[in-house]
């Protein structure tokens, strides 16, 4: 449709909403909120006079889209009294549903066979809709799309509807469509999306944890939307995951196909965080999850217009689990029936809450993992996102720390401990038997009343494995988290700039630290006995 809502007629809105029987004085308030509004003309900087509008809806009202739809409706229902003249033939696989349309917002899809009756009855049925309504068809948007017929048929329909020719695949929604099945390359243009925002983030200095939240938020999300409608190719899955890998952990200088040196597997990283991840899905199990939402819509046989239409097609009635693959279904349709052997009924049963298919629910089932126990520590809610991350690396023992570079056979000038040059270093040495630590240990003690560094490695794990659930353990865990980066930036700075930050300066840091992020919570729950302990560490 051509401009939509700035052409929507008023006269018709409103004997619309007459004819859909809403109340006078509802029809009144709404036509006031049409008709009132007036227009500014600024030119130059300066207001130069006003105009009342008198026809259209306001870009951005609420109700605007509301009162789109009930004028649609009145398309759909006049296309359909249309379909039911004795000289209209339906197309061949809308005609057990009697299907004419399809619209959504102001995109519009008509159906029929494509005979010259059937085609002038829906022209005239649409014309007749612009004219009461005000709309009109977007000439250069609008195509027709032809199945079966001959050059001669072709050309004698496009010359009475006035459209262009359109040709496969079909943009609809954002989405290529296409009679054919997909290939691997037609999935380009996923990596291409993603490699453009890769390309404006390249410049930006962003912290591992500000990387991964650009890939969980916006790169997986762009492929999760793809995920949610086709099956992708492993080809496209792995590359995708080359990409979000090598942004998370940067690029060889000259090698674009080689990440740097982690100790983190891929694998790994896609797991939940109760999984001990970063919260990431791994590509065909996301996937295939996404699609289950489809399978379970069509064998419960929901009260949808595409779960009817396949019935009346392909499974005529037929039971899902049991429906035996024809061989001239389309390809689509094959690989979603294909995912019974992943899935069973039982399987879906169990994960449906409300009437809803819960996808987080059978994600965790697919993966079948056990949780971990310190994800609830490492990743409490109060300690800064940066801080989390060192501290997820550090419970795995994946930090870059000299014995873990020695063991990788890498050269390295020395394998003591460049904070204090006494023992090899290690996690459990820089985190325990360091006395930088161990000094940054008895003056948090000092600060918080409770000592938060076990003498050991495989201690400390396990004191990371309770649930902060209340607020004095929430702070005991932001406090741990920012004392083990701060540990990690004084090792670094030991190592890369040859100085060591003071003990003193690292507290009112991790102080300063833990007071932000309390104040961007202001309605925590303090409890009647937290109340002392709270106040005396936002004072501090």
């Amino acid at each position: 449709m051509s401009k939509a809502y700035d052409m929507l007629d008023w006269n018709f809105m409103e004997a619309i909403l007459s004819d859909f029987c809403f109340p006078i004085k509802f029809i009144k308030w709404i036509m006031a909120c049409l008709k009132d509004p007036s227009y500014l003309i600024l030119m130059n900087g300066r207001i130069q006079g006003e105009f009342r509008g008198k026809k259209g809806l306001r870009q951005g009202d609420p109700i605007s889209p509301l009162l789109f739809v009930l004028a649609m409706k009145y398309c759909t229902r006049l296309l359909c009294q249309a379909s039911l003249d004795k000289r209209f033939r339906f197309h061949a696989k809308c005609k057990p549903l009697k299907l004419v349309n399809l619209c959504f917002a102001d995109d519009l899809v008509i159906f029929c066979k494509g005979v010259s009756n059937s085609v002038q009855i829906m022209r005239d049925s649409f014309t007749e809709f612009c004219k009461a309504s005000g709309l009109s068809a977007n000439l250069q948007k609008s195509q027709v799309y032809f199945g079966g017929l001959d050059d001669r048929e072709t050309h004698q329909l496009l010359e009475r509807l006035q459209f262009t020719e359109g040709n496969f695949p079909l943009k609809y929604l954002g989405v290529p469509l296409r009679t054919t099945k997909w290939k691997a390359g037609d999935y380009a243009i996923i990596i291409t999306k993603i490699q453009q925002k890769l390309h404006t983030w390249a410049s930006r200095h962003l912290s591992f944890s500000g990387r991964a939240q650009l890939v969980n938020t916006v790169l997986l999300s762009l492929r999760s939307f793809w995920m949610s409608i086709f099956m992708l190719p492993k080809s496209v899955t792995k590359e995708i995951d080359r990409l979000c890998r090598n942004f998370l952990w940067g690029v060889k200088d000259g090698n674009a196909n080689r990440s740097k040196l982690h100790f983190t597997a891929w694998s790994q990283v896609f797991l939940p965080k109760c999984m001990g991840g970063l919260g990431f899905k791994e590509g065909f199990s996301w996937n295939t999850v996404l699609l289950a939402k489809f399978v379970w819509a069509v064998s419960s046989k929901q009260d949808i217009l595409w779960v009817k239409w396949v019935d009346s097609i392909y499974m005529k009635g037929q039971d899902f689990w049991s429906y035996s693959i024809p061989q001239d279904v389309s390809w689509y349709w094959r690989r979603l029936v294909k995912l019974r052997s992943v899935f069973s009924a039982n399987s879906l049963a169990a994960t449906v809450k409300k009437d809803k298919l819960c996808l987080k629910l059978l994600y965790y089932r697919l993966l079948n993992r056990e949780r971990v126990e310190f994800a609830n520590v490492v990743w409490c809610s109060l300690a800064v996102p940066k801080h989390r991350f060192i501290l997820w690396q550090a419970s795995l023992g994946h930090l870059l720390t000299r014995d873990k570079l020695h063991y990788c056979n890498l050269e390295m000038p020395s394998l003591l401990c460049p904070v204090c040059e006494m023992e090899q270093e290690s996690h459990a040495h820089l985190f325990f038997v360091c006395p930088f630590s161990q000094q940054l240990t008895a003056q948090k003690v000092d600060w918080l009343g409770r000592d938060l560094w076990p003498n050991s490695y495989e201690l400390w794990c396990t004191w990371m494995c309770g649930k902060p659930q209340r607020l004095k353990h929430q702070i005991f865990a932001a406090a741990l988290a920012a004392s083990v980066y701060m540990i990690w930036r004084n090792r670094n700075l030991c190592v890369f700039e040859l100085r060591s930050l003071a003990i003193g300066h690292v507290i009112q840091l991790i102080k300063f630290s833990l007071r932000s992020r309390l104040a961007r919570f202001p309605k925590l729950k303090v409890k009647a006995s937290e109340v002392a302990f709270f106040e005396a560490v936002v004072q501090m």
